[in-house]
């Protein structure tokens, strides 16, 4: 059978530019995805750039998707599962409930690998697609199936906006309008401990019963993974309950129980993937779709949408550093405090008018009102190369016969002495305890 190939040079102006990728469409069937090394975070837009950051997180995607396709990988998970949570009978008897007819999920993908819309890493010389494996030169490129994109209607009674999902209904094909996350444990950035700082007594009671724990504690693992739901398509995520998330995914509930199966599923696989790089997730985001009638995982899967994290021991201290988009939110919290709170001013002012908070904040800037947007110190920029470097060579490594003890060992130091080198960037700034407030735990 002849290989797939694209013709990379046809590409020209993007259907769709992104903050981090640009999308093609090559036909009705499939598109290609760019990763490009531009940066985005708070929504603001792309507005840094990392070297080397495009062919990690591309190469991570295509790496993290091969894998879910591959069955061997499922007894894997299988096998955490029991390890991490065998005494917890009633969670593994959600994920893994007793064999019906074709629903058992976790016995599926052990059979068959798990279905998502990724087919390959395009090479950018021959326009080969590798369905596994990479090509002789890592390429920001790859294969796509296409799926339709919904988006809500707005919708404005006096000062209040909201929206319309009813499109969503007896759709066969679309994409979930839900960013599905599910939380390991909980970090100082997470936008649940955000939001609970904010509730009274009664409101954090009633949270805390619908994610099913009992505390919120910071730098600490729930004792089961929980899922968690914020919309996709509205200008700004809006956390949800499970009632509307439901509600508003255009799925029956068993799907939307499937749903959080799958992505309670890959994350097992995930955190098994940064184990052995010596990093720790505590929570990702997945984008599924449907597709007549099964769940597929889409979109894309890499340090942008996860947090993972390397400890570093200081005396009676823990400091966890980033391996992912959130030491670069991070930077600009403690760094760039007086434009980190212009976003948020901007933000709540868009709430008020029902308008993009980019209009209010560009508005403001011109006007003087708040600060220009800054540029990161390129030693802090340094740093998150090396990071995504390593990231590359690690996935690059997986895919090689005979990753031994030793060459793991090897590359857990490296991963901690990058870390340490952004701790001792705060520490030059002097800015460590800012740092410190954000990102550690006395034991």
């Amino acid at each position: 059978m002849e290989p797939l190939t694209v013709d990379l040079s046809q590409l020209s102006t993007p259907h769709y530019k992104g903050s981090v990728q640009n999308l093609y469409h090559r036909d009705d069937q499939t598109m290609i995805c760019e990763t490009t090394a531009s940066g985005s975070v708070f929504d603001v837009g792309s507005i840094f750039q990392i070297a080397g950051s495009d062919l990690s997180r591309a190469a991570f995607r295509h790496y993290i998707y091969t894998t879910l396709h591959t069955p061997e990988a499922w007894h894997s998970v299988a096998q955490q599962l029991e390890e991490d949570f065998g005494e917890r009978r009633k969670f593994l008897a959600f994920i893994n409930p007793p064999a019906t007819e074709g629903h058992n999920l976790l016995q599926r993908f052990q059979q068959q690998g798990a279905p998502t819309h990724h087919l390959g890493m395009i090479d950018r010389q021959s326009g080969q697609v590798y369905a596994q494996g990479f090509p002789p030169q890592v390429s920001p490129f790859v294969l796509v199936e296409k799926f339709t994109v919904i988006r809500p209607l707005p919708v404005n009674y006096r000062f209040s906006h909201f929206w319309d999902y009813s499109p969503y209904k007896n759709q066969a094909d679309h994409v979930v309008p839900l960013e599905n996350i599910v939380r390991l444990g909980l970090t100082s950035g997470s936008s649940i401990y955000q939001k609970f700082l904010h509730l009274d007594e009664t409101q954090r009671r009633k949270f805390l019963k619908e994610m099913g724990v009992e505390e919120l504690p910071l730098w600490r693992f729930f004792p089961v993974p929980i899922a968690d739901f914020t919309s996709k398509y509205e200008p700004e995520d809006r956390a949800l309950s499970y009632q509307e998330a439901l509600h508003i995914s255009g799925l029956n509930g068993d799907h939307f129980l499937d749903l959080i199966r799958m992505t309670l599923l890959g994350t097992l696989l995930v955190r098994g993937v940064f184990r052995e790089m010596g990093l720790t997730l505590w929570d990702i985001k997945w984008e599924l779709a449907k597709k007549n009638n099964q769940l597929l995982f889409v979109d894309t899967i890499d340090t942008d949408s996860l947090r993972v994290t390397c400890t570093v021991q200081d005396e009676d201290q823990e400091m966890f550093v980033h391996f992912n988009k959130q030491a670069i939110r991070d930077y600009y919290k403690i760094m760039t405090s007086d434009w980190f709170e212009a976003v948020k001013i901007a933000k709540a002012e868009a709430a008020q008018h029902g308008v993009t908070f980019h209009e209010i904040l560009e508005q403001g800037q011109k006007s003087g009102k708040f600060p220009a947007t800054p540029e990161i110190d390129s030693r802090f920029l340094q740093i998150q190369e090396q990071k995504f470097a390593i990231l590359l060579n690690y996935v690059l490594d997986r895919v090689q016969p005979g990753d031994s003890v030793a060459a793991r060992l090897e590359r857990a130091e490296e991963v901690r002495a990058i870390a340490r080198q952004e701790v001792q960037f705060y520490q030059q700034a002097g800015a460590i305890h800012s740092f410190l407030a954000l990102n550690s735990l006395r034991r």
